[in-house]
């Protein structure tokens, strides 16, 4: 009778085991090995006052940062996976209140998140950055800022483009965030894009693993005047 009973709660036992590692494992990877993902690039608030000129010739500097949030769910829980990198160049041109030209390259190799499995797939299968190295911006059409921007206002407008990933380039249009600073121009934003439009297939491991089909390319650019 006591053997029947000590097994009956070591099967029960064994049942909940399995059921805490099923639910409970996915849900400590989420929230203690994965962790909260960082917040969203975006200028600053504290800003040094604008001097200068506005118009001329701009470059991408030190400080600048681009890279991908995806949601995705894992186990049932749901993660903002979130990768990035500084390994950012460019350049912009201002006449005026108006950006007329601009362009920013990112180097796909130095993107890196928190988990190198993650690392691992985003410049493999994802990207295939052996092959396609960078992702590239490059402005259509003029960025109209406002006349109080060069007095120092924070400007909100809308830039479209061609974004090109994979070697396969598309029109985008997005929000963006700008401020000058000092004799620079900080500015931040994010690009929606649908994974499929790029020849880009989001993995999934079953049921398990899923990413969503679309993504936010980020970006916070610290533009200064060029030499």
């Amino acid at each position: 009778m006591k053997l029947r009973t000590y097994w009956k709660r070591y099967l029960l036992g064994a049942v909940v085991l399995v059921v805490v590692s099923a639910v409970g494992g996915p849900l400590f990877y989420a929230k203690v090995i994965e962790g909260d993902a960082a917040a969203p690039l975006a200028v600053a608030t504290d800003q040094t006052a604008a001097t200068g000129e506005l118009g001329g010739d701009y470059t991408v500097s030190s400080g600048s940062e681009s890279g991908y949030r995806v949601h995705e769910i894992l186990g049932g829980q749901s993660i903002d996976a979130v990768g990035r990198t500084q390994d950012v160049s460019g350049s912009a041109t201002v006449s005026g209140s108006q950006v007329t030209a601009g362009d920013v390259t990112v180097q796909l190799a130095s993107v890196k998140s928190d988990q190198d499995r993650r690392d691992d797939q985003f410049t493999g299968n994802i990207m295939n950055v052996a092959e396609y190295p960078t992702a590239t911006f490059r402005l259509t059409d003029p960025l109209d800022l406002g006349a109080g921007f060069t007095g120092g206002d924070r400007a909100t407008a809308n830039a479209t483009g061609e974004l090109t990933v994979r070697d396969v380039t598309r029109p985008v249009t997005f929000p963006m965030t700008a401020v000058r600073n000092g004799t620079g121009i900080d500015v931040s934003g994010s690009v929606p894009v649908t994974f499929a439009d790029f020849g880009v297939t989001p993995p999934s491991i079953g049921d398990f693993v899923k990413v969503d089909p679309t993504g936010q390319i980020e970006f916070l650019l610290k533009l200064a005047r060029a030499a």
